[in-house]
């Protein structure tokens, strides 16, 4: 299921699982063989959020996505943030720590990557903030993993849910009223 106010368009052609079971093995021709392919366009600012059906392998499989972007907003974007959790809209909940549901984090076999933006704030393992750059109108990449647990006490498997939102570069004038603020309070410090 894909939902979310920023939502244009949503295609996940490919997902492969060939090898179940291989968070973190030493073999890095096993380590790549579970790909999913996501290709999506945001026409407006907001959330985009992808749920994923999971059947219990025994263990906890790793996955390489390679992702495609379309910023068609009509907005650049200074960061893009993604989140792990469960549920969307409203009832989304973000991971916990330690559930085993995370972005390969803290000791990534490989590190996440895109073509926009070089910068990764990795200090939470269920959300990733890529930055220092720029996405402007067109498609990028973004390239990341994902562990999958098994949750166990749910018969069958369960869905998770992959929230991705862009997050706008400031508008001129936010910049220029934000420096006239502290401006201001520079000012009025000094007379007091």
């Amino acid at each position: 299921m894909v939902s979310g106010p920023g939502l244009g368009t949503v295609s996940v052609p490919a997902v492969f699982t060939v090898l179940a079971n291989n968070d973190n093995v030493p073999d890095p021709a096993k380590l790549d063989n579970n790909i999913f392919v996501p290709i999506k366009r945001f026409d407006h600012l907001g959330y985009i959020d992808i749920e994923f059906t999971v059947f219990n392998s025994g263990g906890t499989t790793e996955y390489q996505v390679f992702e495609s972007v379309d910023n068609n907003t009509g907005i650049d974007w200074a960061r893009y943030k993604m989140q792990l959790g469960f549920g969307t809209g409203a009832g989304f909940t973000l991971s916990t720590p330690l559930d085993g549901l995370d972005f390969d984090a803290p000791d990534y076999d490989l590190f996440p990557s895109s073509s926009a933006m070089p910068l990764i704030d990795n200090s939470d393992e269920d959300i990733l903030v890529f930055s220092g750059g720029t996405h402007s109108s067109g498609a990028e990449s973004y390239q990341f993993r994902i562990d999958v647990p098994d949750f166990g006490d749910i018969p069958g498997g369960y869905t998770f849910t992959l929230r991705q939102m862009p997050i706008a570069v400031p508008e001129p004038a936010s910049v220029v009223l934000l420096g006239l603020a502290l401006a201001g309070l520079v000012v009025r410090r000094s007379r007091d």
